[in-house]
């Protein structure tokens, strides 16, 4: 069962992704935000018995990222569609992305928990893709992109370690369908 819960998790939250970034690039914040918050509540049905320690996890993971895209977006290294000049906190799609995102740590990338050279690498690698991919898609603005990629890639390579480390331990119980 592992498996194919983890590919199924994997390919709703690339739904939700796409849905939420192509969402708030044509100013559809809420209707692309739907698909994200779906995919958390489903995951929140499959945590069902570890409910507490999950929604923990879920606002953690979600306060941090919201956090970090507050911190990049001060520093000039991204700026979002549906922002203004000088705005601090990122728009609602993203804080849906992140609800989605903090579902992955006991879903799909389970597995990469206690491998902390690989979350560095995912996190430094995948990281600057998405926010790259984003860009292109026409939700976000990177200034300057080299130095914004770089910039990402290096929060990147703290952040999904220290993401991974809240899962473990918030909610470091046994996680359905994961052997």
């Amino acid at each position: 069962m592992q498996p194919l819960y983890a590919l199924i998790q994997f390919l709703a939250f690339d739904v939700a992704w796409f849905s939420a970034v192509k969402g708030g690039a044509l100013g559809w914040v809420w209707l692309g935000s739907i698909p994200a918050v779906a995919v958390l509540a489903l995951h929140l049905l499959v945590f069902r018995t570890a409910l507490l320690p999950e929604v923990k996890l879920v606002l953690a993971v979600t306060v941090l990222g919201v956090l970090l895209e507050s911190g990049m977006m001060g520093a000039g290294l991204i700026r979002y569609a549906g922002t203004t000049e000088g705005q601090m906190l990122p728009p609602v799609w993203i804080w849906a992305l992140w609800l989605g995102f903090a579902t992955i740590p006991n879903g799909s990338l389970g597995w990469i928990r206690g491998r902390v050279v690989l979350q560095m690498l995912f996190g430094a690698l995948f990281g600057p893709l998405a926010y790259w991919t984003g860009a292109r898609l026409g939700a976000a603005v990177l200034p300057d992109a080299a130095t914004s990629l770089l910039a990402i890639g290096l929060i990147w390579l703290l952040a999904f370690p220290t993401i991974m480390l809240l899962a473990e331990t918030l909610s470091p119980g046994p996680r359905p369908g994961v052997n």
